[in-house]
């Protein structure tokens, strides 16, 4: 394979030279742009420190990431903050060790007892655990009470091969990340980290035929799964990103002008993101979701405005003039479907859940960085380009052979579907609504340590415990109870009708749901005790939030009266009280969006039809989007195509994030073949004619943008973390469907049975102030006369 060098072509003597724009023509943006290619390498330096600082950040303020998370106002954070104002212990940070032997063997027996006691010792040494914070399981019984913990049941399976006991730290889980900030890119026994140490310990004991798993919150921090794609998961959709963009613009510096932009601030994203972490608590997936969604918009408003750019340059303009031209029309465009994408994204703030709203606030920094990035960067790269743009040119690039946007595949296509329209319109509708019906059974809940990798730790230990002990054991609820002026003394018979209502030291199934219960356990003041439950089903299960709800309406009526206070959290809790509170708000969220979209719409098209087909035909493809989404992760259908060995439950929040992301995102479409088709109907007011030209003329760069936007959310999938597995599979799912069937099926039949009365406006909304974002009306004006005036020339010759 060549590249060939694009030759300087020779200006044709007799070609009309196009009048450059004017300052009142080019506008804001556009004057800004020109601004920007005439004093390009001043502004690629600033960028080029913002980069310096930005991988300073990224560096910096690695592993500031937390997977913990508050539910403000939900009983499981009032026990979470009462556990932590009555027993500051009890949220240090906790890890399970899993002991398991052969088939014929038991833990039981001298050698293998004398192995868990030694393994114990090694493990109680370890700097940061606390002192007694480990107990030897096959004694636990006899320690327990000799603590005065009593009421303990066995740790070790009926058949004696499964034992398990629970490590405790002196530090909480935050407190040890900021000691040993977890790393992604390495092997957790790699590097120090409180992991390593309990491994190292468990290493250093000749154990004999007694194997040792480590799980719990120390194993989920630091052992995660380590790939190179999932470590190098943006490095590879910004590859395929490059591919595309070299088959779609032909030349190498066509590929690399939108490539260097969309790295540059996503660098710069990720470090701010990073930063922001500093300051207050953010998910471990927002930086990545961060990454993925600023890489994709990146590349898709450069795609709009390099395209615009290699067209005005085409058409004679001089390149201080073409960059701003391409910022006043494409920059435009790009920069109200990105501010509609940030202020989608913001909508998340309205759910009372901090880690939902730093989800939708690292992403639309995402976002709100790749605008500016688009509209500073990008003209900056275009000056230092120039007329090289289309240098070095690529030998299989795509090649539109047809002159006559009408003759082209996509205008053809555009015909064909605008002929028959009803067919077109029931068929794409009943695909959509067939890929929506999974979404119908769609299980809300978190993925546990069983749905990890199966050669980590955790996992093994989860399915040990499972088979030894039951799902319920890996599903501890906590009972915290507060009795102000209580002593050690009184605090038992204070608390009798509580212990009562929990079945505390009753056989498994006195209380519905409930295998055991142990307490109370008192703290050193005597005024707070806590329980802790054990259901008789699994973490995600529908009995166990049956459970959950029974014992809160149980505690509620025992203590009605009283001075006690009393409140069920842990961990399995906190995810139903997540679950809940998203659902109660996903339709606030849904509804804000949609109604801004449309409020948005409505004023950029002067129009009630258009804006409201778009809103139902992006619900109608997001909904055949989480459809797809839930019969691969929840059915198992291809589940092996995104590395999943067994099926999960979806993230309660995952759909409430993609609903935003997706509805913004479509916008971008929409705005784009919208505002075309807009155009030819102010120019010929022909139904059909107007809509097969705003096809035919925009239909190659949606598909080229959809693509790029399908390769860099899907190389996402690699990434073993579920929350963004979910959201970068269930995005490429969506663009696809809605740049295909929407943008290309539906639309074009839609606007054919609309006919004229697609452009209706009423005159009592005319107060609405009209946005324009394909440019001026005079820049506009102006270049459709050049456009004739270059139509003129080649009819003569």
């Amino acid at each position: 394979m060549k590249l060939h060098r694009r030759p300087k072509v020779a200006v044709e003597p007799n070609r009309p030279v196009p009048t450059p724009p004017t300052s009142e023509q080019l506008g804001g943006l556009g004057r800004i742009g020109r601004f920007v290619a005439k004093r390009h390498r001043w502004v690629a330096l600033l960028w080029l420190v913002i980069i310096v600082a930005a991988g300073y950040l990224n560096v910096a303020f690695a592993g500031k990431t937390s997977d913990s998370f508050s539910v403000p106002g939900t009983d499981s954070q009032a026990a979470y903050d009462l556990l932590n104002e009555k027993f500051p212990s009890q949220n240090a940070a906790t890890a399970n060790l899993v002991f398991w032997v052969p088939q014929g063997q038991v833990l039981t027996s001298p050698q293998n007892a004398a192995a868990v006691a030694s393994i114990v010792a090694a493990v109680q040494k370890v700097d940061g655990v606390a002192p007694n914070g480990v107990l030897d399981p096959i004694l636990a019984g006899a320690q327990a009470v000799k603590l005065g913990l009593g009421n303990i049941p066995t740790f070790l399976s009926p058949d004696s091969q499964i034992a398990y006991t629970s490590v405790t730290f002196s530090d909480t889980v935050l407190d040890l990340m900021n000691q040993f900030p977890p790393n992604g890119e390495k092997v957790a026994t790699d590097y120090p980290n409180p992991y390593n140490e309990l491994q190292t310990a468990i290493n250093g004991v000749n154990a004999g035929d007694v194997e040792v798993k480590i799980g719990g919150a120390i194993a989920d921090t630091w052992n995660q799964p380590v790939s190179w794609w999932g470590s190098h998961a943006d490095e590879v959709g910004l590859g395929l990103g490059a591919i595309l963009l070299l088959v779609a613009f032909g030349s190498i510096f066509g590929m690399a002008i939108p490539i260097s932009t969309a790295l540059f601030g996503a660098i710069t994203a990720g470090g701010l993101v990073l930063l922001l972490a500093d300051f207050i608590t953010v998910s471990s997936a927002a930086p990545k979701v961060t990454l993925m969604i600023a890489i994709g918009v990146g590349l898709d408003y450069s795609l709009l405005i390099v395209t615009r750019y290699r067209q005005f340059l085409k058409d004679g303009y001089q390149v201080n003039d073409a960059v701003g031209m391409a910022l006043a029309t494409a920059g435009k465009a790009a920069m109200f479907a990105g501010i509609t994408v940030a202020i989608a994204l913001l909508g998340l703030l309205l759910v009372p859940i901090p880690l939902v709203r730093t989800l939708g606030v690292a992403a639309a920094i995402g976002v709100g960085v790749m605008i500016l990035a688009a509209l500073t960067l990008l003209p900056a790269l275009f000056g230092l380009a120039g007329h090289k743009i289309d240098s070095f040119r690529f030998p299989f690039a795509f090649k539109d052979t047809s002159a006559d946007p009408e003759s082209s595949f996509w205008g053809k296509f555009a015909t064909h579907t605008s002929k028959r329209p009803w067919t077109a319109l029931i068929v794409g509708t009943v695909v959509l609504l067939t890929f929506a019906i999974p979404f119908l059974s769609i299980d809300f809940g978190m993925p546990d340590d069983s749905s990890m990798p199966t050669n980590l730790s955790q996992q093994q230990a989860f399915v040990l415990m499972n088979e030894g002990f039951g799902q319920g054991v890996n599903a501890p609820l906590i009972v915290v109870a507060s009795v102000p002026g209580a002593t050690a003394a009184t605090l038992p018979a204070t608390l009798q009708p509580l212990t009562t209502e929990l079945g505390v030291g009753k056989p498994a199934g006195t209380v519905a749901g409930v295998q055991y219960a142990v307490g109370p356990i008192p703290n050193a003041a005597g005024d707070a005790a806590i329980y802790q439950v054990i259901p008789s089903s699994g973490p995600n299960s529908n009995e166990t939030q049956t459970l959950v709800s029974n014992l809160r309406k149980g505690i509620k009526a025992e203590t009605a009266g009283t001075n006690i206070e009393a409140y069920v959290g842990g961990t399995t809790a906190t995810l139903i009280d997540l679950t809940a509170l998203v659902v109660k708000y996903l339709p606030y969220v849904v509804g804000a969006v949609v109604l801004g979209a449309f409020i948005l719409l409505l004023m950029v098209f002067r129009s009630i039809l258009v804006p409201l087909k778009a809103a139902l035909m992006n619900l109608i493809s997001i909904a055949a989007a989480y459809g797809i989404v839930v019969a691969v992760f929840q059915w198992g259908w291809a589940k092996e195509l995104v590395g999943l060995h067994t099926t999960i439950p979806i993230v309660s929040f995952v759909p409430l994030i993609m609903f935003v992301i997706l509805f913004g995102l479509s916008m971008d479409y929409e705005v784009f073949l919208m505002s075309r088709i807009r155009e030819e109907w102010d120019t010929y007011h022909e139904p059909r004619k107007s809509v097969v030209l705003g096809v035919a003329n925009t239909a190659r760069v949606i598909t080229t943008a959809a693509l790029i936007m399908i390769a860099v959310f899907f190389s996402f999938v690699t990434i073993q973390n579920p929350t963004v597995q979910v959201l970068g599979f269930g995005m490429a799912v969506a663009v696809l469907l809605d740049a295909t069937i929407v943008r290309m099926v539906l639309v074009p039949a839609i606007m054919e049975l609309f006919g004229k009365a697609a452009w209706w406006f009423p005159k009592w909304l005319e107060w609405l102030p009209k946005l324009n974002i394909e440019g001026s009306p005079e820049l506009l004006r102006a270049e459709r006369t050049n456009e004739a005036a270059m139509a003129s020339s080649k009819a003569s010759d």
